[in-house]
């Protein structure tokens, strides 16, 4: 009994290095979007899912308009996901520097439950913003 617990838990913690391995993998190879391939997206009317992988507290004072708050700091879960569209394109960013480590992050995990995912390339939100392009905050 107590050798199927250790192997019950050696496979649990291999299954989870594992998982590691491939997300972090899959960061460095998800693909990009560029501010404007996503605006002219936006303007044609285009169905997109915009996931922004800040803080909350960032989210709140502005964000790509219509953006969905999904932050990086946190595995995704799939309560996390059943309200995204899975029939459409998934863009995530952040304003996390170059690499995009948060939106990757956030993409890569979004990529293991199936969805189309990109990132938004740098200069990400602050190249969004410089453009003037549409922003909200939380009311």
């Amino acid at each position: 009994m107590k050798k199927i617990k250790i192997c019950s838990w050696a496979v649990a913690l291999c299954l989870v290095v594992l998982l590691a391995a491939v997300c972090a993998a899959a960061q460095s190879d998800m693909p990009r979007i560029s501010i404007q391939e996503l605006k002219a997206l936006m303007d044609k009317g285009t169905p997109v899912t915009i996931i922004d992988a800040q803080p909350k507290n960032i989210y709140d004072e502005g964000h790509i308009k219509g953006a969905i708050s999904l932050p990086a700091s946190k595995r995704i879960a799939l309560e996390d996901v059943w309200s995204i569209p899975s029939d459409q394109l998934v863009v995530t960013y952040c304003d996390c520097g170059p690499g995009e480590a948060d939106s990757a992050d956030a993409a890569a995990q979004l990529f293991l439950f199936g969805y189309d995912v990109k990132v938004l390339a740098d200069p990400s939100i602050k190249g969004w913003k410089e453009a003037g392009y549409p922003l909200e905050k939380k009311k």
